[in-house]
């Protein structure tokens, strides 16, 4: 019976390219970390079948394509993390659409010129030399980060974000709202705040990424109805005194322009990255990144009972130690989710910013963070990009 279970798989495998290609290392299509085994040995393949049998969910059967990598020893290989267990398909967020009206009023409300912009560039293109099972960012994995640079002497890096286009920075409105020191600058490019020079080795050859760029800030746009007391509205756009020029180490991230790229699939996992610093701290000085899971709006209301928690919040982490160091302040939630085009190629989409509760690093706490819904503001970021 076992066998039988598994006997269609080599020819539901035999058309598929090879998505990752380091043995034990390897990320799985629900974003946490894998091993690259044979397709038999993977115990969360073994869950499915005994939960659904033959009659997997569509879901399961293209996640299960996506899985495929490249192994040390012959035959079929799937990324497999046995920690994982079976849900039940994702259902969209409220935000998200859910039918053709609903799909196409969500495209119809943006600024159609800033609409053109996002779709015009290349953006969240999956990067880095390699996969690590560390909580280091790679060298060129998260191009898109950026740091804000304050006027303080002490403290120039207080808040993080992330580059949309050439021109504009996304980042939250509590980063230049109510805060003492100015923004005058914005970092690009940077992964070691202590080195000179980015550098790692890869199988003994030296690779080193091009000078960080700090560019000046022409104006900050915080949202008009930003509300710290009420921790709503907290978006906010950084405008470059000129613009970037595209590099290895310096893309935009992708925004959610489509509906199928604003659906928040609940059993998957975000990344959240940046140098772990908020107002008050600063923590590492290399580009860090958390694996966080998604929580319902529910659960992180019962935690943060002085806090209204709605539409315009998305609620991510408090799973255990890998997700307590988070991101800077103002930087990114984001996800490998379907994009535009044809095929609906998979980019990198930022879904949040990062705005209160579950930023500490190296802690025991375990506590979600809250994030501004970037989907609720595509309106607005896509009028102001223009």
């Amino acid at each position: 019976m076992y066998c039988n279970t598994f006997f269609w798989l080599p020819i539901l495998f035999a058309s598929l390219q090879v998505a990752y290609a380091q043995y034990y290392s390897c990320l799985t299509p629900y974003n946490t970390y894998g091993r690259c085994v044979p397709y038999n040995k993977c115990g969360f393949l073994q869950k499915l079948f005994t939960q659904y049998g033959l009659s997997l969910p569509q879901n399961y059967l293209a996640d299960i394509q996506k899985s495929r990598c490249q192994g040390s020893t012959p035959g079929i290989h799937i990324c497999c993390d046995d920690t994982l267990s079976p849900t039940p398909a994702p259902e969209p967020t409220p935000s998200s659409g859910g039918g053709d009206k609903k799909d196409t009023d969500y495209v119809a409300s943006m600024n159609q010129q800033g609409l053109g912009v996002l779709r015009a560039q290349k953006c969240g293109g999956a990067g880095g030399e390699r996969v690590s099972h560390g909580q280091n960012v790679d060298l060129y994995e998260f191009p898109w980060m950026a740091l804000l640079i304050y006027s303080s002497q002490e403290d120039r890096f207080k808040c993080g974000g992330s580059l949309i286009t050439d021109t504009y920075v996304l980042t939250a409105a509590h980063c230049m709202v109510g805060v003492s020191e100015k923004i005058i600058g914005v970092r690009l490019g940077e992964h070691d705040l202590t080195e000179e020079e980015d550098c790692i080795t890869v199988n003994q050859r030296r690779i080193c990424a091009p000078p960080v760029e700090d560019i000046g800030v022409e104006k900050t746009i915080p949202h008009p109805d930003f509300n710290n007391a009420r921790k709503t509205n907290d978006v906010a756009l950084v405008k470059l005194a000129r613009s970037v020029q595209f590099k290895k180490h310096i893309k935009p991230i992708c925004l959610p322009i489509i509906p199928e790229a604003a659906q928040i699939p609940r059993d998957r996992r975000f990344f959240i990255a940046g140098w772990g610093g908020t107002e008050n701290s600063k923590t590492s000085n290399i580009l860090q990144k958390a694996l966080v899971p998604f929580k319902t709006r529910e659960q992180c209301q019962n935690i943060f009972r002085r806090t209204r928690i709605n539409d315009n919040h998305l609620c991510a982490g408090g799973d255990g130690l890998i997700d307590t160091c988070k991101g800077d302040s103002g930087g990114p939630l984001f996800y490998l989710a379907p994009y535009s085009g044809a095929h609906k190629s998979l980019r990198y989409v930022q879904y949040g910013i990062v705005s209160f509760g579950g930023t500490e690093c190296g802690s025991d706490r375990n506590s979600p963070g809250i994030y501004a819904n970037v989907a609720n503001f595509m309106p607005w970021i896509t009028s102001h990009i223009v």
